[in-house]
């Protein structure tokens, strides 16, 4: 009958609105001892299963009731774990910052999800204004899915990433455009010439470019025959999509070497047909930790997270509400490392 259920499916079963399941599923104590067995025995029958992380994160403020008076974190997301949010290591690892650093500042910390089976905007604010929620987190908004309009007025807000997306608030990121440069300079530093950048178009439009700024003020500096056009790969496009398009790229640009910011760089390198590094070396943008097998820069993710939970919590603090007048932006620097997929040039020619 369902093929893949999701919390929507359960609330029709049980004959409740789907925030009531999200609720009693976590064990939240407002949820009638009743009311909760015919919930959990609906997702039962139909095979709901909440992911195992999400429900972690999601229900670690209910652990005891005192700790509901405390005030409140939501860290709001618009891929749930189903479509594959937490598949997603750098996503992982900018929730988990961000709770640490909540609750380590004695807020409470919850995780939700804007996306099919879960919450629309307006569901959003209820849950927010019924669980005493003023503080919040845009956590990396990607892009052509869903986006929120709140009440912006009631609420202190971060974004992280999603420079796309209204409103214009205290923004905190990872430093893509001089992290682009750190790496193109390293590579050519190893002795690599004709370097390419290959990013997701998602990634770009979600960080206003800024990974093709910062290639192009690096190419700025070559002479017209050593610049190498770069390769954006689709929307919703996977490693089998973006194979093809990577081998026709490097053939036609003679490439030596390729920036990406996807952490399965040297995967689809060699998928396309091409030793790394001995034909091709490769460098990561976005590594969520350091990699032997693969060069590249820790974007230092967890950092990203935590910072931004402790500006929000500032922004509480001192009851800043809304959109400010003039937002800040910080961004936080990455680290180089070296990788067996980039050895000095000498020692891969």
């Amino acid at each position: 009958m369902f093929s893949n259920p999701t919390i929507k499916d359960v609330a029709r079963v049980a004959g409740v609105h789907f925030t009531t399941v999200s609720m009693a599923l976590r064990g939240h104590p407002s949820i009638p001892p009743a009311t909760r067995d015919r919930i959990v025995a609906a997702a039962g029958r139909i095979g709901y299963q909440r992911d195992s992380v999400f429900s972690a994160l999601s229900n670690r403020r209910s652990r005891t009731e005192t700790r509901n008076f405390a005030p409140g974190i939501a860290y709001v997301v618009n891929r749930s774990p189903e479509n594959g949010y937490f598949r997603r290591s750098h996503y992982r690892m900018l929730v988990e910052g961000a709770r640490k650093q909540a609750e380590a500042l004695g807020y409470r910390f919850e995780m939700l999800v804007v996306d099919k089976g879960y919450h629309d905007s307006a569901s959003l604010y209820e849950h927010l204004k019924k669980q005493g929620f003023t503080g919040l987190i845009i956590g990396a908004f990607e892009p052509g899915r869903a986006v929120i309009e709140l009440e912006w007025s009631e609420f202190s807000v971060v974004k992280i990433d999603s420079r796309h997306m209204h409103p214009p608030v205290t923004f905190i990121s990872t430093d893509q455009l001089n992290g682009v440069r750190l790496v193109v300079k390293k590579m050519r530093a190893l002795g690599y010439s004709r370097i390419g950048l290959a990013v997701g178009i998602e990634d770009e439009e979600g960080t206003d470019d800024m990974h093709l700024s910062g290639f192009l003020l690096e190419q700025n500096e070559l002479p017209p025959s050593q610049t190498i056009p770069p390769l954006f790969f689709p929307r919703g496009a996977v490693a089998e999509d973006a194979i093809p398009l990577v081998r026709s790229w490097i053939k036609e640009n003679g490439i030596d070497a390729v920036v990406c910011n996807w952490t399965n760089t040297r995967t689809m390198v060699t998928a396309a047909g091409f030793r790394c590094p001995e034909d091709v070396a490769c460098a990561c943008l976005c590594l969520g930790r350091r990699n032997p097998a693969l060069a590249g820069l820790v974007a230092n993710m967890d950092l990203v997270g935590q910072r931004g939970a402790a500006l929000l919590a500032t922004l509480m603090r001192s009851e800043r509400r809304g959109i400010p007048t003039s937002a800040t932006t910080t961004y936080v620097q990455g680290n180089w490392y070296d990788g067996t997929s980039a050895p000095p040039r000498n020692q891969s020619s």
